[in-house]
């Protein structure tokens, strides 16, 4: 059975009266937290579904399981910080946070369980991820230090993207997070006859 990975990324739309909620806390706090105004902060939320169905077969189903249409747009296989519609100034910086290979992501298994009602698939998984885009970031903010302002580096990861990197296309993505193979090692004996000094160095 052929096994796909899809990108979907969803945004606030930016319509009269609409607000990035996440983008407007980080903001926030970055201010409460630092004294650091670093200017609009958009987020993009992304879902990677790894399954046994194709971009074509769950595009039509997006706004049913990932994203409220009235609020919200979604795109499948696209990254929306090219997107000029949504982001017409390139970002100063993008900050993409996501879990761990290994570490539990309660919201994708929640967006998993949506999504297994039309598309079931016992091997389905879907990990999650939060682009955090700063349009007009201060040259004085250092961008590694403020990344680690956005996560927990004991169970998340974050990649960054300079303007640069985005202009250029040279970007990198978040991927699926691979579990690391577990090599298996048959047990040992172990002579337990042995000195104290030794117990102490064994134990």
């Amino acid at each position: 059975m052929t096994v796909h990975d899809v990108r979907i990324e969803v945004t606030p739309l930016q319509t009269e009266g609409m607000r990035d909620v996440r983008g407007d806390v980080v903001r926030r706090q970055l201010i409460a937290d630092h004294g650091i105004d670093v200017g609009i902060v958009r987020s993009i939320c992304g879902y990677l579904i790894r399954s046994k169905y194709d971009a074509s077969s769950i595009t039509p189903r997006v706004q049913d399981i990932f994203s409220d249409p009235i609020i919200e747009f979604g795109a499948v296989d696209t990254t929306l910080i090219h997107d000029t519609t949504f982001f017409p100034q390139t970002p100063s910086l993008c900050v993409t946070v996501g879990f761990k290979p290994g570490v539990t992501d309660n919201p994708g298994a929640a967006a998993n369980d949506g999504f297994q009602v039309l598309f079931p698939d016992v091997n389905a998984a879907i990990s999650t991820y939060t682009t955090y885009v700063f349009t007009n970031l201060p040259e004085t903010v250092d961008n590694a230090w403020l990344a680690s302002t956005l996560h927990n580096p004991l169970i998340e990861r974050a990649i960054l993207a300079t303007r640069d990197d985005i202009s250029s296309g040279n970007a990198s993505v978040i991927t699926f997070p691979e579990r690391p193979t577990i090599v298996r090692q048959s047990p040992s004996t172990i002579d337990l006859e042995v000195a104290d000094e030794e117990l102490i160095r064994l134990s």
